[in-house]
Protein backbone atom coordinates (compact mmCIF):
# COMPACT_ATOMS: atom_id res chain seq x y z
CA UNK A 1 0.00 0.00 0.00
CA UNK A 2 1.62 3.39 -1.17
CA UNK A 3 1.99 5.44 2.02
CA UNK A 4 0.13 9.21 1.82
CA UNK A 5 2.50 12.03 2.42
CA UNK A 6 1.99 14.21 5.25
CA UNK A 7 1.57 17.38 3.02
CA UNK A 8 -1.33 15.71 1.24
CA UNK A 9 -2.98 14.62 4.51
CA UNK A 10 -2.97 18.10 6.07
CA UNK A 11 -4.53 19.22 2.68
CA UNK A 12 -7.36 17.33 3.04
CA UNK A 13 -8.17 18.02 6.25
CA UNK A 14 -7.69 21.74 5.45
CA UNK A 15 -9.94 21.33 3.07
CA UNK A 16 -12.38 19.71 4.87
CA UNK A 17 -12.01 22.11 7.64
CA UNK A 18 -13.49 25.05 5.13
CA UNK A 19 -16.33 22.57 3.85
CA UNK A 20 -17.67 22.52 7.50
CA UNK A 21 -16.83 25.92 8.11
CA UNK A 22 -19.09 27.28 5.22
CA UNK A 23 -22.00 24.70 6.25
CA UNK A 24 -22.05 26.69 8.84
CA UNK A 25 -22.17 30.06 8.26
CA UNK A 26 -24.65 29.07 5.20
CA UNK A 27 -26.98 27.21 7.58
CA UNK A 28 -26.30 30.29 10.58
CA UNK A 29 -29.41 32.81 10.72
CA UNK A 30 -27.40 35.60 12.43
CA UNK A 31 -25.46 35.75 9.17
CA UNK A 32 -28.39 35.31 6.76
CA UNK A 33 -28.59 38.04 4.26
CA UNK A 34 -31.61 40.08 5.03
CA UNK A 35 -34.83 40.35 2.36
CA UNK A 36 -34.81 44.18 1.54
CA UNK A 37 -38.71 45.37 2.98
CA UNK A 38 -40.56 47.54 -0.12
CA UNK A 39 -40.81 50.93 0.31
CA UNK A 40 -44.23 52.09 1.81
CA UNK A 41 -46.50 53.58 -1.09
CA UNK A 42 -47.55 56.78 -0.80
CA UNK A 43 -51.24 57.28 1.29
CA UNK A 44 -53.81 58.72 -1.37
CA UNK A 45 -57.30 59.41 -0.81
CA UNK A 46 -58.98 61.12 2.73
CA UNK A 47 -55.83 63.01 4.06
CA UNK A 48 -55.76 62.02 8.03
CA UNK A 49 -56.18 65.71 9.81
CA UNK A 50 -55.66 66.11 13.37
CA UNK A 51 -58.81 66.24 15.48
CA UNK A 52 -59.54 69.69 16.93
CA UNK A 53 -59.40 70.59 20.24
CA UNK A 54 -63.24 70.19 21.48
CA UNK A 55 -62.41 73.62 23.40
CA UNK A 56 -60.51 75.42 21.02
CA UNK A 57 -62.32 78.67 19.55
CA UNK A 58 -63.97 77.69 15.96
CA UNK A 59 -61.85 79.11 12.95
CA UNK A 60 -62.34 80.67 9.84
CA UNK A 61 -60.80 80.70 6.69
CA UNK A 62 -60.90 83.74 4.86
CA UNK A 63 -60.08 83.71 0.67
CA UNK A 64 -59.83 86.72 -1.14
CA UNK A 65 -57.91 90.03 -2.45
CA UNK A 66 -56.39 92.68 -1.10
CA UNK A 67 -59.57 94.09 0.54
CA UNK A 68 -59.08 90.84 2.83
CA UNK A 69 -55.53 91.18 3.59
CA UNK A 70 -56.02 94.91 5.46
CA UNK A 71 -54.04 97.67 4.47
CA UNK A 72 -51.08 96.94 7.05
CA UNK A 73 -48.25 94.20 7.50
CA UNK A 74 -50.41 92.30 9.99
CA UNK A 75 -52.85 89.75 9.03
CA UNK A 76 -54.23 90.96 12.71
CA UNK A 77 -55.34 94.32 11.63
CA UNK A 78 -56.81 92.98 8.50
CA UNK A 79 -61.04 93.86 8.69
CA UNK A 80 -61.20 89.87 8.28
CA UNK A 81 -59.31 89.14 11.06
CA UNK A 82 -60.44 91.95 13.15
CA UNK A 83 -63.97 90.66 12.67
CA UNK A 84 -63.06 87.42 13.75
CA UNK A 85 -61.60 88.41 17.01
CA UNK A 86 -64.79 90.05 17.42
CA UNK A 87 -66.72 87.05 16.76
CA UNK A 88 -64.31 84.95 19.12
CA UNK A 89 -63.17 83.12 15.87
CA UNK A 90 -59.39 82.02 15.14
CA UNK A 91 -58.95 83.70 12.19
CA UNK A 92 -56.35 82.42 9.25
CA UNK A 93 -56.08 84.62 6.20
CA UNK A 94 -55.44 83.44 2.02
CA UNK A 95 -55.31 86.87 0.79
CA UNK A 96 -53.46 87.61 -2.00
CA UNK A 97 -53.50 91.11 -4.11
CA UNK A 98 -54.88 91.63 -7.62
CA UNK A 99 -56.65 87.90 -7.35
CA UNK A 100 -60.26 86.96 -7.78
CA UNK A 101 -62.71 84.19 -8.90
CA UNK A 102 -60.98 84.93 -12.39
CA UNK A 103 -58.22 86.87 -11.94
CA UNK A 104 -55.15 85.72 -11.19
CA UNK A 105 -55.82 82.32 -12.98
CA UNK A 106 -54.60 80.40 -15.96
CA UNK A 107 -55.92 83.27 -18.23
CA UNK A 108 -53.85 86.11 -16.66
CA UNK A 109 -51.65 85.04 -14.00
CA UNK A 110 -49.02 87.35 -12.81
CA UNK A 111 -45.62 86.86 -10.50
CA UNK A 112 -47.41 88.01 -6.66
CA UNK A 113 -43.67 88.73 -5.04
CA UNK A 114 -40.36 86.74 -5.17
CA UNK A 115 -41.37 84.98 -2.56
CA UNK A 116 -44.81 83.70 -3.24
CA UNK A 117 -44.32 83.34 -6.99
CA UNK A 118 -47.39 83.18 -9.63
CA UNK A 119 -50.50 84.41 -8.37
CA UNK A 120 -53.51 81.71 -8.33
CA UNK A 121 -57.44 82.38 -8.63
CA UNK A 122 -59.44 81.51 -5.50
CA UNK A 123 -60.70 78.05 -6.66
CA UNK A 124 -56.84 77.05 -7.35
CA UNK A 125 -56.58 77.56 -3.71
CA UNK A 126 -58.77 75.28 -2.24
CA UNK A 127 -57.12 72.09 -2.86
CA UNK A 128 -53.57 73.27 -1.15
CA UNK A 129 -55.68 75.14 1.19
CA UNK A 130 -58.29 72.08 2.23
CA UNK A 131 -54.72 69.87 3.16
CA UNK A 132 -53.30 72.32 5.70
CA UNK A 133 -56.87 73.62 7.05
CA UNK A 134 -59.97 72.54 8.55
CA UNK A 135 -62.36 75.94 9.31
CA UNK A 136 -65.74 75.81 11.00
CA UNK A 137 -66.16 78.75 8.67
CA UNK A 138 -65.01 79.83 5.21
CA UNK A 139 -65.86 82.85 4.38
CA UNK A 140 -65.42 84.13 0.21
CA UNK A 141 -64.61 87.64 -0.28
CA UNK A 142 -63.75 88.85 -3.86
CA UNK A 143 -64.77 89.82 -7.03
CA UNK A 144 -63.98 93.35 -7.16
CA UNK A 145 -60.36 92.35 -9.63
CA UNK A 146 -62.54 90.37 -11.88
CA UNK A 147 -64.85 93.44 -13.50
CA UNK A 148 -62.27 93.08 -16.68
CA UNK A 149 -64.23 89.53 -17.65
CA UNK A 150 -67.73 89.02 -19.23
CA UNK A 151 -70.62 88.84 -16.21
CA UNK A 152 -71.39 85.45 -17.38
CA UNK A 153 -67.66 83.74 -16.85
CA UNK A 154 -67.72 85.60 -13.55
CA UNK A 155 -71.01 84.09 -12.32
CA UNK A 156 -69.21 80.61 -13.54
CA UNK A 157 -66.46 81.08 -11.62
CA UNK A 158 -68.13 82.06 -8.70
CA UNK A 159 -70.43 78.98 -8.42
CA UNK A 160 -67.72 77.00 -9.12
CA UNK A 161 -65.43 77.96 -6.53
CA UNK A 162 -68.41 77.86 -4.44
CA UNK A 163 -68.82 74.18 -5.44
CA UNK A 164 -64.95 73.49 -4.94
CA UNK A 165 -64.98 74.93 -1.20
CA UNK A 166 -68.19 72.92 -0.60
CA UNK A 167 -66.72 69.59 -1.54
CA UNK A 168 -63.60 70.72 0.34
CA UNK A 169 -65.05 71.29 3.49
CA UNK A 170 -68.24 69.49 3.76
CA UNK A 171 -69.39 70.31 7.02
CA UNK A 172 -68.31 74.47 6.97
CA UNK A 173 -70.37 76.87 7.08
CA UNK A 174 -70.32 79.04 3.72
CA UNK A 175 -69.93 82.74 3.16
CA UNK A 176 -70.09 84.38 0.49
CA UNK A 177 -69.50 88.18 0.19
CA UNK A 178 -71.16 90.30 -2.62
CA UNK A 179 -68.43 92.14 -4.00
CA UNK A 180 -68.61 96.03 -3.29
CA UNK A 181 -65.88 99.04 -2.79
CA UNK A 182 -65.54 101.01 0.63
CA UNK A 183 -65.16 103.84 -2.02
CA UNK A 184 -68.55 103.14 -3.26
CA UNK A 185 -70.37 101.12 -1.19
CA UNK A 186 -73.58 101.37 -3.30
CA UNK A 187 -71.66 100.46 -6.59
CA UNK A 188 -72.55 96.93 -7.18
CA UNK A 189 -69.83 96.75 -9.74
CA UNK A 190 -71.80 94.67 -12.49
CA UNK A 191 -72.97 92.19 -9.61
CA UNK A 192 -76.70 93.58 -9.46
CA UNK A 193 -79.61 92.36 -6.92
CA UNK A 194 -80.23 90.12 -10.01
CA UNK A 195 -76.97 88.67 -10.84
CA UNK A 196 -76.66 87.85 -7.25
CA UNK A 197 -80.22 86.53 -6.72
CA UNK A 198 -79.31 83.59 -9.56
CA UNK A 199 -76.12 83.12 -7.92
CA UNK A 200 -77.96 82.00 -4.59
CA UNK A 201 -80.50 80.19 -6.54
CA UNK A 202 -77.50 78.13 -8.08
CA UNK A 203 -77.72 73.88 -6.49
CA UNK A 204 -74.27 74.45 -5.83
CA UNK A 205 -75.16 77.78 -3.37
CA UNK A 206 -77.71 75.74 -1.63
CA UNK A 207 -76.81 76.58 2.34
CA UNK A 208 -74.66 78.99 1.33
CA UNK A 209 -75.16 82.33 3.70
CA UNK A 210 -74.92 85.61 1.83
CA UNK A 211 -74.22 88.71 3.07
CA UNK A 212 -73.52 92.30 1.51
CA UNK A 213 -71.66 94.00 4.56
CA UNK A 214 -70.49 97.43 2.63
CA UNK A 215 -74.06 98.44 1.75
CA UNK A 216 -75.79 97.08 4.85
CA UNK A 217 -73.71 99.29 6.88
CA UNK A 218 -74.03 102.59 8.95
CA UNK A 219 -71.52 104.05 6.13
CA UNK A 220 -73.16 103.25 3.13
CA UNK A 221 -75.48 106.12 2.48
CA UNK A 222 -72.02 108.63 3.99
CA UNK A 223 -68.97 110.30 2.72
CA UNK A 224 -66.13 107.27 3.40
CA UNK A 225 -63.65 109.10 1.85
CA UNK A 226 -61.80 109.40 5.46
CA UNK A 227 -61.72 105.66 5.65
CA UNK A 228 -59.47 104.91 2.32
CA UNK A 229 -55.89 105.03 2.05
CA UNK A 230 -54.20 107.61 -0.30
CA UNK A 231 -55.14 105.44 -3.72
CA UNK A 232 -58.80 106.16 -2.78
CA UNK A 233 -59.57 103.08 -3.09
CA UNK A 234 -58.47 100.76 -0.70
CA UNK A 235 -60.02 101.19 3.13
CA UNK A 236 -56.75 102.26 5.22
CA UNK A 237 -56.47 101.00 9.17
CA UNK A 238 -59.79 102.77 10.35
CA UNK A 239 -61.43 101.80 7.39
CA UNK A 240 -60.40 98.03 7.98
CA UNK A 241 -61.81 98.54 11.47
CA UNK A 242 -65.22 99.77 9.94
CA UNK A 243 -64.92 97.12 7.61
CA UNK A 244 -64.57 94.64 10.70
CA UNK A 245 -67.32 96.03 12.43
CA UNK A 246 -69.82 95.93 9.59
CA UNK A 247 -69.24 92.19 8.47
CA UNK A 248 -70.13 91.14 12.31
CA UNK A 249 -73.39 93.31 12.77
CA UNK A 250 -74.11 91.51 8.71
CA UNK A 251 -73.40 88.02 10.12
CA UNK A 252 -75.03 88.52 13.47
CA UNK A 253 -78.15 89.95 11.82
CA UNK A 254 -78.47 86.87 10.22
CA UNK A 255 -78.10 84.85 12.56
CA UNK A 256 -74.69 83.81 13.33
CA UNK A 257 -73.62 84.81 16.96
CA UNK A 258 -70.25 85.16 18.31
CA UNK A 259 -68.55 82.18 19.92
CA UNK A 260 -69.33 81.49 23.74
Amino acid sequence: MTRRRWPDVALIALAAAVLIGLAVVVASPDTATPTPTPAAAPVTGQIDRPHPDPGAPPTVLFIGDSYTGGSGPLAEMSYACLAAARMRWHCDLSAVPGTGYISGGPPNRFVVNEYTGDSTSFSERVPKLAAGYQPDIVVLDGGRNDLFAPGEDVFKAMAFTIGEARRAWPAAKMVFLRPRLLSSPRDDLGFDDGFMARLESDPAADGVLFLDPIADAPFADGDTSALLASDGKHPDPRGDAELGTALVASLIAHGVDPAP
